[in-house]
């Protein structure tokens, strides 16, 4: 993605709360012309002082009026306000800031919206305000990428550690482990730089040991990124199988409500649909797909293409068999496409006479976990729940005080550290040149760094930023 060119030092403006109808609205705005444009558009009911003369942290009530293009013309009240005044560096971004709480109304927000960029401010760019704050260093970049994850967190166990690391937690710990580094690093390079002096070194030992204890801290978070970005993003499952199998009694049952239409004619179901539960502190992204056959007709074609499509971008995939009836052509259709994907058998319909023959689908899916269940009588869900929690958490999902890593940029620059002081001990134990040594660490440090924001290129700011909203 290419960087958008702006102007750092311009004031912005945006609203920060979600669009439709509520009872109050925020328009947010920051930077050096922010209380100006509030002289322009807020008139006290009970103080005449402007905005600009107002203390910070104050609030005050009044009415967000149009500007006046001429001296006859009357002003307009476009709505009844309370404003919050914010000067800097104590703010979110370290700039002065304004907030404007107003009826939320989408057509009174837009409205004072328009006012501000009308009166000097310019419309904010997704993620602007929190960019801001980065950049002007009141947080780092694991801080400002965690607003995010607290924006979207849908179960505690996914707010839990996006908290942490918005109270600096992560960061904190990256810090120190980067501190451990330069007490290897900096007598190497002293001792390196001025030969003559006496440099008190560590011992080749201590070195070594040192850098085990790095190593190891990195290798903890590069772990625990899997589960760490499951928790931020979700997991996403798709109920695949044959006609008419319960897949849409399945999911029903899992949401514990009729979402999906459940017929006893065949091919009920005939677009995907999806819908988010709280699976054991986990948010998961469950959806229904067309049953999958062979068919001429254009709609029931479509049908499978988009269950494919479906299945394609999943996480897991729960093979929904009729475990009243045997094995037929469709399930093993059903079996070819899902081939070397992660799996899970489900065989419905436990509470009648069980006909499948579970020999030849293990023939077809040896690897893959079975599990019985009834749909109807909501028999053995508990334990496919457990099963699946297991299948990409291993023992506690978030263990007490663990630092967490939740989105691959973070990850892979902690994977080039671990590599880094893994070639570092690689010199120190085969007896290489100091300056092969500091070259390692060095490296190990810069990647560190990239992970709280340091040496990031503008490419991948925007992109980074281009996920928020545009009011945060």
């Amino acid at each position: 993605m290419i960087a958008t060119k702006i102007n750092p030092t311009d004031t912005i403006a945006a609203i920060s709360t979600p669009l439709g109808q509520g009872g109050i609205g925020i328009v947010r705005l920051s930077g050096n012309k922010a209380f100006k444009i509030g002289d322009k558009i807020f008139k006290g009911k009970h103080r005449q002082k402007k905005i600009s003369q107002l203390p910070s942290f104050s609030v005050h009530y009044g009415h967000v009026i149009s500007n006046s293009k001429s001296k006859n013309q009357i002003q307009e009240i476009i709505d009844e306000v309370i404003v919050t005044v914010m000067r800097a560096p104590l703010t979110y971004t370290k700039e002065d800031v304004l907030e404007i709480n107003c009826h939320g109304g989408i057509v009174t927000l837009r409205k004072i919206l328009e006012l501000c960029i009308e009166s000097g401010a310019r419309l904010a760019q997704p993620g602007e305000f929190t960019q801001r704050a980065f950049q002007n260093g009141r947080i780092d970049l694991i801080q400002a990428e965690s607003v995010l994850n607290v924006i979207n967190a849908k179960t505690d166990l996914a707010l839990e550690p996006a908290m942490h690391q918005l109270q600096g937690k992560l960061s904190n710990h990256i810090k120190n482990l980067m501190a451990k580094l330069v007490e290897i690093v900096a007598p190497l390079e002293a001792s390196i730089d001025f030969p003559d002096d006496t440099i008190q070194l560590m011992t080749k030992k201590n070195i070594v040991k040192n850098l085990d204890s790095v190593s190891a801290d990195i290798r903890k978070l590069v772990d625990s990124a899997d589960k760490g970005i499951i928790l931020a993003n979700g997991l996403s499952i798709a109920l695949v199988g044959a006609a008419n199998v319960g897949k849409s009694s399945i999911m029903n049952a899992l949401l514990e409500y009729e979402r999906v239409i459940v017929t006893n004619i065949s091919g009920t179901t005939r677009d995907v649909v999806e819908e988010v539960l709280n699976m054991r502190g986990v948010a998961v992204k469950i959806s229904d797909t067309a049953g999958i056959m062979d068919s001429s007709c254009v709609i029931t074609q479509e049908s499978m293409s988009r269950s494919l499509a479906c299945l394609e971008r999943s996480d897991l995939v729960l093979w929904v068999i009729d475990g009243s009836r045997k094995i037929q052509k469709a399930d093993l259709e059903v079996a070819k496409k899902i081939y070397g994907r992660k799996a899970i058998i489900v065989v419905n319909k436990n509470d009648l006479n069980l006909k499948v023959d579970l020999t030849q689908i293990k023939k077809n899916m040896p690897n893959a976990v079975i599990i019985k269940i009834s749909a109807l009588k909501k028999q053995g869900l508990d334990f496919l729940e457990k099963t699946i929690i297991k299948m990409f958490f291993k023992g506690q999902i978030v263990a007490k005080d663990e630092f967490i890593i939740s989105n691959i940029r973070q990850k892979e620059a902690l994977e080039n550290c671990y590599k880094s002081i893994q070639a570092a001990l690689g010199v120190v134990t085969k007896k290489g040149y100091d300056e092969c040594l500091v070259f390692e660490i060095r490296q190990a440090l810069d990647f560190l760094g990239q992970v709280v924001g340091e040496n990031i290129t503008e490419d991948i700011l925007s992109n980074i930023f281009s996920r928020f909203c545009i009011g945060k």
